[in-house]
């Protein structure tokens, strides 16, 4: 039965995918035959009841929109091609008045009775046309507009090639009649060159091709609204504002994402309704591509591998998440050994673990800000974004603070992004002070687990460790080989492996992640740089002004 269900899911996957392309395949053909028929003389044994049925105006109003349907067909197939839903509608709407102006312009029976066949077969196939996306936003294909340029051209130089032996004459322009072919092949190319120029226009000057500005006062609003029900931890980044935002129609999910150059990073996973993932990241690969811009995804979960390989991008691992059962989690038994004795120590110590409501946190920001500066100043380092968080008041008042007080003073503390399914609880900023003792954060960690045991969640996350899990194997890829030699040897700059142990003593679950991109290895190394120049941006004055203001 399993094997019957996975032959039949294989024949509808197949089906599904060869439709569309079939029916384009139909729309090019009809195009130029259409266009064919209208560039040439009225059929002689036809005549007769073209002029007993058709009125002359009727003959020439037919003319020019066989022509402008015919040009709009050539230029639609593409889109079938691609699956756009618009596309479907539009193709069914254009079959059905070639055919109409097929019998209006000289009877031409069989023409449209086989546009009007192919406008009913196109009809129960709206499932396989499922890609939500701007028609006439779609990315140059040049082979597609080397293709349809190619053809126009043929079917003009063969209209000249039918009627060459007839001279030309200027009166010809306005020589209206049932049997003035070439009048109306002559006025047909002008018709023919103006649809194609107007649709060159419309997409130079009518779509809006550039990057949406950054979220104002009233997206942020609604960014919250989202954020606030959103099951993916990562969506708190948003609330940054370094980040443009592109929203489903709904305004129900959205994507974010920086711009470095030429290189269109997105950070995480849609936010929001999942139906939106799939056409908003087609929307936002062809938005990227009328910029000539390369689109690529930060931090991508094994769920959204098969839409990133969809989308022509190639997934690189980059690291592990590590995921701890609060459930099952203990601190029991010789492995526990030590993280009790890390509680005994701070309790004696007279240690307190609270969570910050975030409704409180401006009444402790002082502090908070503090060990913030210090944390930074002991470490030479400064405020980093886009993939992770920084200390701004407008964003640490937005999400719960979880700290650690010792004598009555806050000396470590780590912000939360919490989930409304509740699925995993989540570090963003993991600050303490420098005089602080030994293993406070070991202290802060195994506290949140608890309290997130407690609070209802599933797991508890500790974070990426970078470059974990890939290993250098004969047959493995120059990446994993590249990456292996640098989480082994990279310890003078960045211990790989002293953050993959210390982590690995809270025994996680570790979950892959992987940075999609659009090409080699050799096209890796420029995202990665677009990610850190990304993470080193400094938000304008205007964005730290109001916050500090707030």
């Amino acid at each position: 039965m399993t094997s019957n269900s996975s032959v039949q899911r294989i024949l509808f996957d197949s089906v599904t995918k060869a439709i569309p392309r079939l029916f384009a395949v139909a729309m090019f053909t009809a195009g130029v035959l259409l266009l064919i028929a209208v560039l040439t003389p009225i059929d002689r044994e036809v005549m007769p009841l073209v002029r007993r049925w058709l009125p002359l105006e009727v003959v020439e109003i037919s003319h020019i929109a066989g022509i402008v349907i015919g040009v709009m067909m050539l230029f639609l197939a593409r889109g079938l091609w691609e699956r756009i839903d618009t596309a479907w509608y539009m193709a069914i709407s254009l079959f059905c008045l070639g055919a109409v102006f097929s019998l209006t312009r000289e009877l031409a029976v069989l023409p449209a009775i086989l546009l009007g066949l192919c406008a009913l077969l196109l009809i129960p196939c709206k499932g396989a046309f499922n890609r939500r996306s701007q028609l006439m936003s779609l990315s140059i294909n040049p082979l597609w507009a080397g293709l349809t340029l190619a053809t126009l051209a043929l079917i003009v130089w063969l209209g000249f090639d039918v009627y060459a032996r007839i001279p030309y004459a200027h009166s010809m322009w306005i020589d209206f009649g049932y049997r003035a072919a070439v009048p109306r092949f002559l006025r047909g190319l002008v018709v023919m060159g103006a649809t194609v120029g107007l649709l060159g226009l419309y997409r130079l000057f009518g779509i809006a091709n550039r990057a949406p500005p950054m979220p104002d006062d009233e997206d942020m609003d609604q960014v919250k609204e989202v954020v606030s029900t959103a099951s993916n931890p990562q969506a708190w980044l948003a609330l940054l504002r370094d980040k443009h935002i592109l929203w489903n129609e709904a305004r129900t999910a959205f994507l974010m994402y920086g711009i470095s150059g030429k290189q269109w990073v997105v950070m995480g996973e849609p936010v929001g309704e999942p139906s939106a993932a799939e056409p908003l990241f087609w929307t936002l690969k062809e938005m990227a591509s009328l910029r000539n811009a390369r689109l690529s995804v930060y931090q991508v979960g094994p769920k959204l591998l098969p839409l990133m390989i969809d989308l022509g991008l190639r997934p690189f691992k980059i690291g592990e998440e590590a995921l701890v059962d609060v459930g099952t989690f203990g601190l029991a038994g010789k492995k526990g050994y030590g993280f009790r004795q890390t509680l005994k120590r701070f309790e004696g110590l007279g240690a307190e673990f609270d969570v910050i409501a975030p409704e409180d946190v401006d009444t402790h920001m002082p502090e908070l800000k503090a060990v913030s500066d210090a944390w930074l100043k002991s470490k030479n380092a400064r405020e980093k974004r886009y993939s992770l968080g920084c200390f701004k008041p407008e964003y640490m008042r937005l999400t719960p603070v979880a700290v650690v007080r010792l004598e009555g003073r806050i000396m470590a503390f780590a912000n939360l992004w919490p989930t409304q399914d509740k699925a995993v609880l989540t570090l963003d900023l993991m600050r303490y002070d420098p005089a602080s003792p030994p293993s406070i954060m070991e202290y802060l960690f195994l506290r949140l687990i608890a309290w997130a045991r407690d609070n209802g969640y599933a797991h508890f996350s500790l974070g990426l460790a970078p470059l974990a899990g890939l290993e250098a194997k004969p047959l493995s890829s120059a990446w994993h080989k590249i990456a292996s030699v640098i989480y082994q040897l990279g310890g003078e700059v960045y211990n790989f492996q002293g953050l993959r142990a210390y982590k690995e003593k809270f025994r996680p679950h570790w979950e892959p992640r992987y940075f999609a991109i659009k090409g080699q290895e050799t096209a890796l190394g420029a995202a990665l740089m677009a990610v850190v120049a990304l993470g080193s941006r400094q938000p304008k004055a205007r964005y730290d002004d109001d916050a500090e203001a707030a």
